[in-house]
């Protein structure tokens, strides 16, 4: 499992060998038992968030912003411990092994050696399992907007025929959803009635563009595909570029010249081809958010255009 040190003759390692190796395998046994434990625990603490965010009615649900702080405390701490672990028990050690042995040694690699593996297993193993599992924490945020529309929209039609004029009696229909406190005549007696939209009815314009955004983020998706992939091309490039710097053959500075043309072709394509996915997205985004709310079209319409200025 650990493969860190070449197998040598027992008596001919230094003294210090026993320690490092020691070390190494109390760390990596040390970070799986941290890794179960995230494991373990978002696992259990993720249901549980989705139920209370489900379950929360306050506007700003704070009932499951306090549980999920507290859940991220809690990962957050059992990161902390791995990083403290780390410089205490790998670090001073190999400080203080390196600080003894001299450079010239022929076994001075096996320290750098202890520091590597011991580092990589630390950042490459044990912090990308823990930002996996905050991630995942993470999505327990997404509310599922649409079942929220819904039971607007239902409740809508159940009171949308139940509104009374306060002086005559007659039945006023409510013709739309309104978002804030609204004056509407009495078809009968022309006498303004005051109807106060119902809290749920009021979420209508605090869920909106979340919604819209919903709605359309296969074509965000699209448009953040393709501006990696600009940075993609980039790169690759930049790296063919360096690999030319010591290199004689000219058929291979050739073959490589021409690969880096064909991804400078790609790069640019993928810079044209960004920004008109993005503008896709943001006016298909913004035409759902005035369908659910056209009350605010006149605002949003003011919004997208100042967007397009910046993007």
């Amino acid at each position: 499992m650990f493969g860190l040190f070449k197998k040598e003759k027992e008596e001919s390692l230094p003294d210090w060998y026993c320690e490092l190796q020691e070390s190494q395998e109390r760390w990596f046994s040390f970070l799986e038992k941290l890794e179960t434990k995230i494991e373990e625990f978002a696992t259990a603490a993720i249901p549980e968030l989705k139920q209370i965010l489900e379950e929360d009615d306050d506007l700003y649900k704070r009932t499951f912003q306090k549980v999920y702080s507290g859940v991220n405390g809690q990962l957050n701490n059992i990161r902390e411990k791995a990083r403290d672990t780390f410089e205490e028990k790998i670090l001073d050690t190999y400080q203080n092994i390196n600080s003894q042995v001299s450079v010239l040694s022929k076994y001075y690699g096996l320290i750098s050696d202890f520091r590597t593996v011991c580092s990589d297993r630390y950042h490459r193993g044990f912090e990308d399992k823990y930002e996996y599992w905050r991630k995942q924490i993470e999505k327990t945020q997404e509310r599922d907007l649409e079942i929220e529309y819904q039971k607007i929209l239902d409740e809508f039609e159940s009171i949308k025929d139940k509104f009374s004029c306060k002086q005559c009696g007659g039945n006023i229909t409510i013709e739309k959803i309104f978002l804030i406190e609204t004056y509407i005549s009495c078809p009968y007696c022309k006498t303004q009635n005051t109807f106060v939209p119902s809290t749920q009815g009021r979420n209508l314009q605090h869920i909106a563009r979340g919604l819209a955004e919903q709605r359309t983020a296969h074509l965000q998706e699209a448009y953040e595909i393709e501006n990696e992939r600009e940075r993609a091309f980039y790169h690759q490039r930049h790296e063919l570029s360096l690999s030319t710097i010591h290199e004689t053959d000219k058929k291979v500075l050739s073959e490589i010249n021409a690969k880096m043309d064909e991804l400078e072709e790609q790069r640019q394509s993928a810079i044209q081809n960004a920004p008109k996915l993005y503008h896709t997205y943001l006016r298909a985004m913004y035409d759902e958010w005035n369908k659910i709310t056209p009350d605010l079209k006149e605002h949003n319409e003011k919004m997208y255009q100042n967007q397009l200025k910046y993007k």
